[in-house]
């Protein structure tokens, strides 16, 4: 029974690790090439965490970041982890209880001696990996969209799609729409443009958090670290782009990442016939499952978009929260509200509330 810690120094080893868990769970966001776009961006330092027993393995990637340097007043140098941007959690071979609660310990020791005061995640409800960490408050806070691709393209079609979707795609074709495709490894820089400018107008109309504000950096990274793990799709009318998406997939999963849409094309419904493609696309190459998300809050406009996709896919999303140093949590989340008053609202029901500066 042993854990060690690897970093993007140690990505061969961490892939390989990650090549030993079911085909299932060897998905894109727990590959050191996913981790590395969050480290370049800023996002904290890619750790992941292995824990092996007999012939078993439990694989947490995550991110680690200083609290000292939000400029808190501490007597020791402390730090907060949480998974990247998309999907996290512990990904694992064996439901053991005795090997799961072996997991749990390594994991728990490793906290503590690191001094790490807090840990968030947001478990993937594709893998519904939530089960292999127990040791976390774990709360349901929303549903995600799931399509299973094993059905065939005429059983989806007249089954699993809304009365909606097919009408707004036989819509869309009518108004002589058609979709475009890059792999990460492919794309020009004109459609790359093309994309980051619907992006970044469709956040602006949605009055996005910063966050959500992506630099050039990061799509370099993205194409460059994910190349052929990522495609883009355009919707056109004529040769101008009027919606699109980023596609992420590894082995049997696929996941709707980014995307936007020119508000003044939506009556054409672009995006319907977007979505179609893809789906028809990730068949094609035997992907299993495309987690199309949610909406902002459960039952919400886009999330009964989405929903009309897969009738039937709808599934809980859970997140995990743990505070391993309550005293010095404490102290941190106080000195946030006295200092950030106008934040409280907001943001009081955040783990990592002490973040938001």
């Amino acid at each position: 029974m042993s854990y060690k810690i690897l970093t993007l120094g140690e990505k061969e080893e961490w892939a390989k690790s990650l090549e030993k868990l079911p085909i299932d769970q060897q998905d894109i966001y727990y590959t050191p090439e996913y981790y590395a776009l969050y480290e370049k961006n800023g996002d904290g330092q890619a750790i992941c965490f292995v824990f092996e027993k007999d012939k078993d393995i439990a694989l947490y990637p995550f991110l680690i970041n200083s609290v000292n340097d939000l400029g808190y007043e501490l007597d020791d140098e402390y730090f907060d982890i949480q998974g990247a941007y998309g999907y996290n959690g512990c990904v694992c071979s064996t439901l053991s209880s005795d090997f799961l609660t072996g997991f749990s310990n390594s994991f728990n020791i490793y906290c503590y001696k690191e001094n790490i005061i807090a840990e968030f995640t947001r478990f993937n409800p594709v893998i519904n990996n939530h089960i292999y960490s127990d040791y976390l408050n774990i709360v349901n806070t929303n549903r995600d969209i799931i399509l299973n691709l094993k059905h065939s393209a005429k059983n989806t079609w007249e089954n699993i799609y809304d009365r909606s979707v097919r009408k707004n795609v036989k819509k869309a074709i009518r108004s002589g729409l058609t979709v475009k495709r890059f792999s990460g490894n492919e794309i020009p820089e004109y459609w790359l443009t093309q994309f980051k400018n619907i992006y970044t107008a469709t956040l602006k109309r949605r009055e996005a958090d910063k966050f959500y504000f992506f630099s050039e950096k990061y799509f370099f990274h993205i194409n460059k670290n994910l190349g052929d793990n990522v495609f883009y799709f355009f919707t056109l009318k004529g040769s101008l782009a009027i919606s699109c998406e980023l596609i992420t997939l590894k082995n049997n999963n696929a996941y709707s990442f980014l995307g936007g849409t020119l508000s003044e094309y939506f009556p054409f419904r672009p995006n319907d016939l977007l979505k179609h493609e893809i789906i028809n696309y990730l068949r094609n190459i035997s992907v299993k499952y495309f987690c199309l998300g949610g909406g902002s809050k459960d039952g919400d406009g886009i999330y009964k978009y989405k929903k009309s996709f897969s009738k039937n896919g709808s599934n809980e999303f859970f997140i995990g929260k743990k505070i391993y140093n309550k005293n010095i949590y404490s102290k941190i989340c106080q000195e946030w509200s006295n200092k950030y008053p106008n934040k409280k609202k907001d943001y009081d029901s955040f783990l990592l509330k002490y973040r938001e500066l």
